[in-house]
């Protein structure tokens, strides 16, 4: 390094577990590299944020949640919290008035740079005001924003289908790849107030000295190049993961941020009688809650399989045990549950712990970005079932691109509160399933000897002298110099 004394980096995590885990671990990598990282939340936010590092550069500074002034109880500061719109809508108003006191602590204690999450597009100009340089972070991948910015263009065929379920080819990409119009999120498919917020992220990003990604190069490198070309070759990106690579032990495997609702050595009990690649995880990420009635849906494609699985149901956790009768069929408890062939977790799951088992062979997922990056870094094949946001961006990637994923089929995307709104019946589900997990198909071999070597490919990336641990240096020296040559 030129100069040896430390970078003071402000983090700001949007207020949800999908956003916050992974921006967190990367404060931790500079944190592990000498640097001195503040991540700047509010209080209940900040305590599921302490065991992220013990390390004495990374600190947590918090500022009061404005709750009252936008009729939200206290201790409601997470969006893994809201279940409806109105909620939703009053907690990113409340975020919003977070910005004075945010920024009255940087003009105070001025930092040497700012990561911010993408919500905060407001950081941009603040940080040019300040002179410092500002990073952004989007909790996907390169290979998403690629896809979001060319369906913005207004010559996207997608206006051209008949329908919305007629196929189309998004144009001009290193892949032939095929979606459809109810398979784009509704603020492309018709403009609404979060196409004008895409559009304020989009500018600010164009102001930002670069991106940081959990992700590894090597697993976007074509896509890369090419978002650097269409956004004018002025953003440099970093790609810096996978930071669930960086948990070493069980137990931080198992307690990454939030508490999980089993123990870890009874999860790894469970695993370890079980036979390499034989079992399904179904984990559909931190903000679905399905209806019972897909829930039903689920648990008989899962019975009528055979095969071994853990299942992480989000919503259930106080529920009582003969209250899933509303959600699992009659013989389900008696037949699956207490002969050990299958696992119901109901709450939040060690999910870097399960994936990394050599028992788990499949994973029944949402493809959220998190998800997606913890299964490829442990090299185990997806049946997707995307569900908002860019997940069927991210299943295309998974499907189209790298053949290490099985469509479950999904037509529709919908917001996080309507999940379920459209039930998958349980012969699809069982059908991706068994297409997920047939060990004698030779494309099922193809798919999982790919998705091994994606894995190995992650591993060496955070390693000293791999690509992402190069990436970080890399990031740090120039950041570095900017702030010297300044003074």
């Amino acid at each position: 390094m030129s100069n040896s004394r430390p970078l003071e980096i402000y983090m700001l995590p949007f207020l949800s577990p999908g956003h916050m885990i992974p921006l967190s671990e990367i404060g931790q990598l500079f944190s592990s590299a000498a640097q001195n990282v503040t991540i700047l939340t509010t209080p209940h936010n900040a305590a599921s944020l302490t065991k992220i590092s013990n390390s004495p550069n990374f600190r947590i500074q918090t500022f009061s949640f404005p709750a009252k002034q936008v009729g939200l109880p206290d201790g409601l500061e997470n969006f893994l919290s809201a279940t409806d719109i109105p909620t939703a809508t009053k907690l990113y108003t409340a975020v919003t008035l977070l910005q004075a006191d945010l920024e009255s602590f940087m003009l105070s204690s001025p930092p040497d740079v700012i990561i911010s999450d993408m919500f905060f597009p407001w950081t941009a100009d603040f940080a040019l005001k300040i002179g410092v340089p500002r990073i952004v972070f989007h909790a996907t991948f390169i290979f998403a924003q690629t896809l979001k910015n060319a369906v913005r263009e207004p010559d996207s065929p997608h206006h051209s289908v008949e329908s919305d379920y007629e196929p189309f080819v998004i144009p001009n990409l290193p892949h032939k790849i095929t979606m459809t119009r109810a398979q784009l999120p509704d603020y492309v498919r018709t403009p609404n107030g979060y196409t004008q917020l895409m559009e304020q992220w989009r500018e600010a990003e164009l102001k930002s000295y670069g991106i940081v990604v959990n992700n590894f190069s090597e697993f976007e490198s074509e896509y890369t190049a090419f978002y650097k070309d269409i956004m004018g070759g002025k953003i440099k990106i970093f790609h810096v993961g996978p930071t669930s690579l960086t948990q070493s032990s069980s137990n931080d495997k198992a307690n990454r941020v939030h508490k999980t609702v089993i123990a870890e050595t009874e999860c790894l009990s469970w695993l370890n009688k079980k036979a390499p690649n034989s079992v399904i995880y179904v984990c559909f990420g931190s903000a679905c809650k399905f209806p019972d009635t897909q829930l039903m849906e689920i648990a008989c494609a899962l019975e009528s399989c055979g095969y071994d699985f853990i299942w992480a149901v989000l919503g259930k956790d106080d529920e009582k045990d003969e209250d899933m009768i509303k959600w699992i069929p009659s013989d389900f408890n008696q037949n699956v549950i207490k002969t050990k062939r299958g696992l119901i977790i109901k709450g939040w799951a060690p999910q870097v712990l399960i994936l990394d088992h050599p028992s788990v062979g499949g994973f029944l997922s949402h493809c959220g970005g998190n998800s997606v990056i913890e299964s490829v870094s442990c090299g185990v094949p997806i049946a997707t079932w995307p569900l908002y946001a860019e997940h069927f961006y991210l299943e295309k990637m998974l499907t189209q691109v790298y053949g290490i994923g099985v469509e479950v089929g999904v037509e529709d995307w919908n917001l996080w509160v309507d999940c379920g709104k459209k039930i998958i019946r349980r012969e699809k589900i069982e059908k991706a399933l068994r297409k997920l997990m047939d060990g004698e198909d030779e494309m099922v071999k193809e798919m999982r000897r790919k998705i091994k070597e994606l894995g190995e490919l992650a591993k060496k990336a955070v390693q000293v002298g791999g690509s992402s641990h190069k990436n970080l240096m890399v990031l740090i020296e120039e950041l570095k110099q900017i702030r010297d040559q300044k003074s």
